[in-house]
Formats: C-alpha cells, structure tokens, sequence
C-alpha cells in the first residue's frame, strides 16, 4: 500500500539528513577534540608509567645489592671453612645472618617486583625451593660432609637470581634510553660476581694445594668472563661513570687481583694425588686475595648502583618532563578544538533550526495529513489540488529538499487514487461477474430439480445428481468473489437449523464428499442469518482437507458442547504445513488482509481468504493446527450468539425437511427417493430425501 510505505521513505530520509548536515559540522572539531584528549591522556598516563617504574626500581635496588654481597660473602667463608680454614667457622653465623637479612629485605619487596614485572615475580618465586634449601645446606657445611663444587653451584644460582632480575628490570624500562643505561649497569654487577667466584673457587684450590684440570678450566672461565664484563663497562660508560670504572681497574686492589688471578692460571692444575708445589709463586695468601677481590667487588657493586640510580633519575626526569609536554599539549588542542566547534556551531546554527521546522512540518504531512488524504481516497472521496498541503521553503538546497518531499507527496496521492480507482472498479467487475454466474446457476439448478424429479431411469438420475453437485460448487465460487467483494451471498434462513444438516450441507458442497466422515455432534441449532455463511466456512475447510491429503485417506468432522459455543473439528490425513506457515495461515485466519488482485495472484489457498472474511463477520473463531494423523486439524468455535438449543421432536428416521437441511437441493447421485419435502426456506422448490443405496453417505441420518 501507498499508505504503508511512505512514512518508512520519508521520516528516516528526514532525521538521516538532520544528522549528516550535524556531522559535517560537528566530526572535524569533536575529532581533532578527541584526538587531542586521548594522545594527552595517553602521553601522561606514559609520564606515570615512567615515575612508577623509577619509584619502584630505585627501590628495589639497595635490597638487591645487599642480598648479592651477604650471599658472596656467605659463600667465600663456606667454602673456606670446608678447605680447612679453621678461621673461617667463627664468621660463619654472622654472614648467614647477614644473608637471612638481606633476603628478607627483597622478600619485603615483593608487591614492587610483582607490580614492576609480573612475570618476574613469579620467576624470584620459582626459587623459593632454592631459598628452602639453605638450612640443609648450611647444616652440610658446618658437619663438612657437602663437597664443595656443590656448595659453590647452590649459592652462585641464588646470586644468579639477582641478575636475572636486573635484565627483565630492563626490558620494562619505559623508553630504549633508560634500558641501555640499566643494561650497562647489568654488566659491572656480573663483573663483581666473576672476581667473587673466582677468588672463592681459587682460594679453596690454593688452601687445598689441589686443582683438578676441570676445576682449573671452570676457573678460567670466570676470570674470562670478568675481565671481559669489566672491559665492555669501559667501554660503554660515560661521564662520571666512567672515571668511577677507571679508578677501580687503575687501583692497586683491582691490579693485585689480576696477578694472583695470573699465577694461578700459570701453576695450571694440582692433581689430588701428587700434590708437588709449583715453582711459580703466588704474590698473595688467601686472606690478601680475599680482601683485595672483596675491595674489587664492592667497587663493582657500587659502580652497578650508581649507574642504576642513574638510569632512575632519567625514567623520573623523563615521566615528568612527558606528563608536563602533554598537559600543555593537551591544553593547546583542547582550546583549539573548542573554538573551532564554537565556530561552527555559530555557522550551523540558522540552518539546524531551518531542518528543524522542515523535520517538524514532514512528520506532521507524512503522519497526519497524507494517511487522512489516503483514507478518503479509500473511501470513494475525491481531493482536490486545493487540499493537498504543500512545504515551502525557498529555493536553496533546504528548499529544494521540500520542494522533492512535495512532489513524493503529490505521487503518493495520485498513486493512491490510481489504486482506488483501481481497486474499485476489480471489485465491480468481480461482483458483476459472480452475480451474473449465481442468476446462471440459480437457473440451472431450477433446470436440474424439474430433470430429477421427472427422471425415472436409475442411470440418467445419477448423472443428474452429479451435474447437480457440480452446480451447486460452482454456485459456491460465485459466492465466494461476491464475498471477496465485500458483499452477502444470496442464500438466507429465517429459522435456526440444526447443527447436523449445517454440516451436512456443508459436506454435500464438497467436491470429493465421499471422503468427508462426520462423527458425534452436539445437540444444538445455528441462527438462520448465520447458516449460509457457515455452511460455506465449513465447505471451504473441508474441501481444503479433501484436496490437500491423499485421496485414499479420510477426512473427520466432530464437534461438542464448549463454555463459549459449538466447537468443530476437521481433520485430514495430509502432509501437514510447517510451523512458519501454519502461524502465517493463522494470521490471515485471525486477521484477514485486504483482498486484491495481488493476494489472489500470490497466494494459491484462496479459500482461506473467504474462510477468514466470513469468520470475521460472525464473531465465528478458525485456528489451524497439527492433526493426530500428521496432517492439519481446522478448529471452527462457533460462538454461543449464533446457536440456540435444538428442541425436542420425533421425525420419521430418513426424513428431513429443508428448513432442517441446507443442502438438500445439493444431493450426490446414488440417493434412492422419499418423500417430498416442503420449500419454504430455500427460495427455490424442495427436493425428496433419498437414500444410498450402495454405501453410506455423509449426508444420510
């Protein structure tokens, strides 16, 4: 319908175009806004990060130098103590308290450690197990019974950890500036941790007068790896930094250390059993090596925490100079921004109040003014040019966009006169046709009565009787396009009719009748206004059950007494309908659509249609639903207005009179005579009652 879709074109079409002359105004500012808001947002949530990182790192350092110097410390003296250094085991209990001390003071640290790195929380928490080994390990040492490799392995992993945690320190430093000076730093801590294993493992050799080859070799190893830690440090540090590195390497204690490192390596290996001493002397006694790698070792250690500390205040100074260029940054776009949307919005203001008014008088033409025109088209009204409203709005674009709402206006109008002429004249000629088809078949039938009352041959009345059938169906479809046209067939009853001869009325204008069984039916009588039109409702389902099952099956008519009236049931055998057409079937039951050419061209279940219209104008109640055969089951309730109690009186059995069966005049061939029958209420001459007689019809009482 014109009617129906022209608000879905036109009130969208409006708001759409509203919204876009909003848009081109409005995007550019509140983009450049929201750009400028998030990258200053973003910028100084990065500052933060930078603050956090150093606040958190800074703090975490001093605990970390601590624990690295009291577990060196820790390991020098055990391993002195298992070679044999009875001077050792007095110093033993104050550096493993020094060591308990210093891993709690990392402990203590932990919700920084987690929050700087996650995972390197849970890479410290790993060693846990490690950390529980120490009371075994120390009670080991002290009964002499651990070698000494192994306890030199346990604590050089326990310092390890350290130094791990200063790399995945690193890799989250918040710009590549500050993690190449913490990567610097990484390197003077392993530098101190090389002269601390190499003096540890070289002072137990020179105690115990033995170096196994591997031994030797593992001990290369680690001055190797020193020396070269401490040449990438000088290398890599500037500034104060790098005068700090050179007066530790230029230092006596830092040359003492490279020779007896030297001597060692130049004795080469002692074998257990054939402990000769070497003609190469040594320059210190373990105690002066011991000292003067210590002294190297926490120069190293210090040098690895001013670096570090360094790196912090870069991360610090580099997070506030961030967050200050962002807010400032942030600001300058921000005004920006709102000057060019206050620009705008000065601009814009004259025509969003001009699409305003036009929103405002297309809403009220489009939701008012154009269905009431509409209606009275419908309604067999002319309109004149004078009536159809007009918008008037200039001839600028705004204008131009009324000036096209007009012209749809005008061909929404013209197209809905166009469809009512149209659609009344269909129905002209619709009512036209079925009523000259039911003067001609009202003829024929009269033609046919006066054949089968003077037919005496058994073989030309039964072609009577179904010429006489097939007339009385095509009177039906007469009937139907006069009711599709919206006017009443003209078939009436002044008296009510038993509900029994309705149906079977209704089944005798069935094509394949012999299918149709009716079974138990309540006591009860249909108002004569109402027996034409139910007996062609029930016609029509029945023989939409007949040609919709197959043909061998049959089709079940019942009913009973309901609190709101008579309720039927027709049930056929067929294939049934899908959930989706049952519910669009119901709908059209339910609420019948206007009828057109288009519903009759697109739907091939026109009877549904007449089906729908007569239910409507009874009140009568049509629902479809599955069958108990697997096919559809039509529920008919026929209200209580429209039904009285049938009284109670004897009638000869085979007899019935026409005002107490409607299709009498409609009966198939093969009926044997009776006695004639009064015509009173069919407008037309009363046929005999007959009988079947070679099976059962079921039309027969």
């Amino acid at each position: 319908m014109i009617g129906s879709k022209f608000p879905r074109i036109s009130v969208p079409r409006t708001v759409g175009v509203r919204a876009r002359l909003l848009a081109i105004v409005l995007i550019p500012s509140l983009a450049l806004l929201a750009t400028g808001i998030g990258g200053a947002t973003y910028l100084v949530q990065d500052g933060r990060k930078a603050n956090r990182f150093a606040e958190l790192a800074s703090g975490t350092t001093a605990p970390a130098i601590l624990m690295v110097e009291a577990f060196q410390e820790e390991r020098r003296i055990s391993l002195l103590h298992l070679a044999g250094d009875n001077s050792a085991a007095p110093n033993l209990p104050a550096s493993r308290k020094q060591s308990d001390l210093a891993l709690a003071a990392v402990a203590a640290q932990g919700e920084a450690v987690s929050e700087l790195r996650p995972d390197l929380a849970s890479n410290i928490d790993g060693y846990n197990e490690l950390y529980k080994q120490l009371p075994g390990l120390r009670a080991g040492i002290d009964a002499r019974v651990l070698p000494a490799p192994q306890v030199f392995a346990v604590y050089s992993q326990i310092i390890q950890v350290i130094t791990l945690a200063s790399l995945l320190a690193a890799e989250v430093a918040p710009d590549a500036g500050v993690a190449v000076e913490l990567y610097k730093a990484v390197h003077a801590l392993r530098a101190a941790e090389a002269v601390s294993r190499t003096s540890s493992l070289g002072s137990v050799a020179v105690l115990t007068d033995e170096l196994a080859p591997e031994t030797l070799a593992e001990l290369s190893g680690y001055i190797g790896d020193g020396r070269g830690e401490i040449a990438y440090v000088g290398a890599v540090l500037t500034g104060v930094r790098l005068e700090q590195w050179k007066r530790i390497t230029s230092g006596p204690e830092w040359q003492r250390v490279v020779a007896m490192e030297d001597a060692v390596l130049q004795r080469g290996p002692i074998p257990a059993v054939d402990r000769k001493a070497s003609d190469i002397e040594l320059p210190m006694d373990v105690t002066e090596w011991q000292t003067a790698a210590g002294k190297v070792r926490t120069d190293l250690l210090q040098l690895w925490e001013d670096q570090s500390a360094d790196a912090h205040v870069t991360a610090t100074n580099s997070g506030n100079e961030i967050s200050r260029n962002s807010i400032l940054g942030g600001a300058a776009v921000f005004s920006l921004a709102l000057l060019a949307f206050l620009g705008a919005l000065l601009l814009a203001n004259r025509f969003i109040g001009r699409m305003k008014r036009l929103r405002r008088d297309t809403l009220e033409l489009a939701d008012e003014r154009l269905p009431e025109t509409i209606r009275q088209l419908s309604g067999g009204k002319t309109v004149g040019d004078g009536e159809i409203a007009r918008l008037d709005y200039g001839t600028d674009e705004i204008g131009q966009v009324a000036d096209a709402f007009n012209r749809a206006h005008g061909a929404a109008v013209a197209a809905a006169v166009a469809e009512s002429q149209t659609r009344a004249g269909v129905n002209a000629v619709f009512l036209n046709i079925a009523h000259r088809s039911q003067v001609v078949v009202h003829r024929q039938l009269g033609l046919l009565d006066k054949a089968e009352r003077e037919e005496e041959s058994p073989e030309r009345l039964d072609l009577l009787f179904e010429l006489d059938h097939l007339a009385t169906r095509a009177r039906r479809n007469a009937e139907n396009l006069i009711i599709l046209g919206g006017e009443q067939p003209g078939r009436r009853w002044r008296n009510p009719v038993p509900l029994v001869d309705v149906i079977r009325g209704a089944v005798a204008e069935s094509q394949d009748y012999t299918r149709i069984h009716i079974g138990r039916l309540p006591d009860t009588q249909v108002t004569g206004a109402a027996v034409a039109d139910v007996i062609h409702l029930l016609a029509e389902l029945a023989d939409n059950a007949t040609a919709y099952s197959p043909p061998e099956s049959r089709v079940e008519i019942t009913g009973n007494l309901v609190g709101r009236g008579a309720a039927l049931e027709i049930s056929d055998q067929g294939l049934g309908m899908s959930a989706e057409e049952l519910a669009q079937r119901n709908a059209v039951l339910s609420d019948p659509p206007d009828f057109s050419v288009a519903a009759l061209s697109g739907d091939a279940r026109l009877g549904l249609f007449v089906v729908a219209k007569l239910a409507v104008r009874h009140g009568i109640s049509v629902r479809l639903s599955e069958s108990d055969y697997g096919g559809i089951k039509a529920i008919v309730l026929i209200p209580a207005e429209l039904t009285t109690p049938e009284p109670i009186a004897e009638q000869p059995r085979g007899f019935q009179g026409l005002g107490n069966y409607p299709g009498a005049y409609a009966q198939p061939a093969g009926i044997s005579a009776a006695p004639e029958q009064p015509a009173a209420l069919t407008q037309r001459p009363g046929l005999p009652r007959r009988q079947r007689t070679t099976d059962n019809h079921p039309g027969t009482s």
